[in-house]
C-alpha cells in the first residue's frame, strides 16, 4: 500500500489578529502575507472588556467591521493575482467598513484636525447602522442618518443637541466616501446626488407607511419569495426592524399558555425588547421545520437584498409608494397610534430608547386627523 500524500493546507493571505493594550483594550490589525512579504495594517478598531451586554454587542459590531475589511483585502489580492479589475464586489461590504477604507485614503496628507473629524464620521456611521451594505445606502438611509444626528445629544459640550453645521460636516464626509466609491468604480452613482444642505437640514424626509387597505392588498397579492412576503408582513404586525427579523431564532420566541412573546436584544440599539406577538404577527411566522434547532433562524433565507422582489410585489398590489422594508415598522407604529394605543405603550412596543423617536409618528397621525375632519367642509353649506 502506497504512502498517502500529505495534504497541503492553504494559509489565508490575510489574518485578523489582536494586540492587547495597557488600558485593557485589544487593538485589531491585519497580518498580510503576499508575494513572500509580510506586512501589517492596524485598523484603528478596538475591542473593549466585555463587562455587560452593550459592550458585547459593540465588540460584535467591531469584529464584523474588521472581518469585512479583511475579506475585502483577500478579494483585492485574489483579483490582483487573477488580473481582474472589476471592483463591483466591494459594494457588498458594509458601509461602515467602506468608510474605514475611505478614511485611510482621505487622511493621507490632511491636517490632524481633519483626521479627527473623519474618524468621528466613521464612528457615527458605525453607531447608526453597522450592518447596511454600501450597495444599500440610499436617500432614505441618508435622511435617517441625518435625523439620528439631529435628534441625539451632543457629546462633550454644554449643548443639548448637535448643531446643524456639525451635522452637515459629518454628512460631507459621508458624501465624500460615496463619491470615492464612484471614482473607484465600486458603485455606479452616489445616492447623495441632488441632496443639498437645505434639504437635509430643514426638511424631514417622508416616512412612508401602509394603510390597512394597502396591507390587505399585499396579503391578497402573491409574491414569488414567500419568505420575503412573510417577513415584511411580520414586520407590519410586530414593528421589528429587518436586522432583528434576520437574526430572529426559534429560541427567541417564547410561548406560554396565554401568549407568545419575542425576547431579543435589538441589533441597532443593544436594548432588550420583550414584544408580545398578536395573532396577525404569529400568522406570518413560517412553520418550524422538524429538524430545526433552537439556534436556527426563523427566516433563514432573508437578507438585505430584497429591493427588487419587494418593488415587484408592491407594483403587483397597485402600491406606488416608495416602500422599503423599514416601512413595515412605520406601518406598525401608525397602526398602533391610529388604533388608540397611547404613545408610551407604542414606544415600548417599538423598543425606542426615548419617546422622542415615537413622537415623529404622532405628526403623521395628526395629519390624518386633519384630513378626516376636513371631510366635513362643505357638507352643511
Amino acid at each position: 500500500m502506497g504512502r498517502q500524500k500529505k495534504q497541503v493546507v492553504m494559509k489565508e493571505p490575510v489574518r485578523l489578529r489582536e494586540q492587547v493594550l495597557k488600558n485593557g483594550k485589544r487593538s485589531l490589525y491585519l497580518d498580510i502575507y503576499h508575494n513572500g512579504k509580510r506586512t501589517y495594517r492596524f485598523l484603528k478598531l478596538y475591542l473593549v472588556p466585555e463587562t455587560d451586554t452593550p459592550s458585547r454587542i459593540m465588540n460584535a459590531n467591531t469584529l464584523a467591521q474588521a472581518n469585512a475589511i479583511k475579506e475585502e483585502m483577500i478579494l483585492d489580492l485574489t483579483n490582483r493575482i487573477a488580473g481582474i479589475k472589476d471592483k463591483s464586489h466591494k459594494a457588498r461590504m458594509s458601509f461602515c467598513a467602506w468608510m474605514g477604507i475611505y478614511a485611510e485614503n482621505a487622511k493621507k496628507g490632511c491636517a490632524e484636525s481633519s483626521k479627527a473629524w473623519i474618524d468621528k464620521a466613521v464612528k457615527e456611521v458605525t453607531e447608526y447602522d453597522s450592518g447596511i451594505s454600501l450597495a444599500d445606502v440610499d436617500k432614505e438611509y441618508l435622511a435617517g442618518f441625518m435625523e439620528h444626528l439631529v435628534s441625539r445629544s451632543a457629546h462633550n459640550t454644554g449643548r443639548k443637541k448637535m448643531t446643524k453645521s456639525t451635522v452637515f460636516l459629518y454628512l460631507c464626509y459621508v458624501r465624500a466616501a460615496l463619491n470615492y466609491a464612484v471614482r473607484e468604480n465600486v458603485i455606479p452613482k452616489s445616492p447623495f446626488k441632488g441632496i443639498t444642505k437645505a434639504t437635509l437640514s430643514i426638511r424631514e424626509h417622508k416616512r412612508e407607511y401602509l394603510t390597512v387597505e394597502e396591507i390587505k392588498r399585499l396579503i391578497a397579492t402573491p409574491c414569488h419569495r414567500e419568505d420575503i412576503k412573510g417577513a415584511f408582513l411580520f414586520s407590519c404586525f410586530s414593528g421589528l426592524r429587518i436586522y432583528d427579523i434576520m437574526n430572529l431564532r426559534w429560541k427567541d420566541i417564547v410561548k406560554t399558555a396565554t401568549h407568545w412573546q419575542v425576547e431579543i436584544i435589538q441589533y441597532k440599539t443593544g436594548v432588550e425588547l420583550f414584544l408580545p406577538l398578536n395573532m396577525n404577527a404569529r400568522k406570518w411566522l413560517p412553520g418550524k421545520p422538524e429538524d430545526a434547532t433552537a439556534e436556527d433562524r426563523v427566516f433563514p433565507r432573508l437578507t438585505r437584498y430584497y429591493g427588487q422582489t419587494l418593488g415587484t410585489w408592491m407594483k403587483n398590489a397597485g402600491i406606488t409608494k416608495g416602500i422599503t422594508f423599514h416601512a413595515g415598522r412605520h406601518s406598525f407604529a401608525t397602526l398602533c397610534l391610529t388604533a388608540g394605543i397611547d404613545i408610551y405603550t407604542t414606544s415600548q412596543l417599538l423598543g425606542h430608547t426615548t419617546i422622542r423617536h415615537t413622537q415623529r409618528y404622532v405628526r403623521i397621525i395628526n395629519v390624518r386627523k386633519e384630513e378626516a375632519v376636513s371631510l366635513f367642509d362643505g357638507v352643511f353649506e
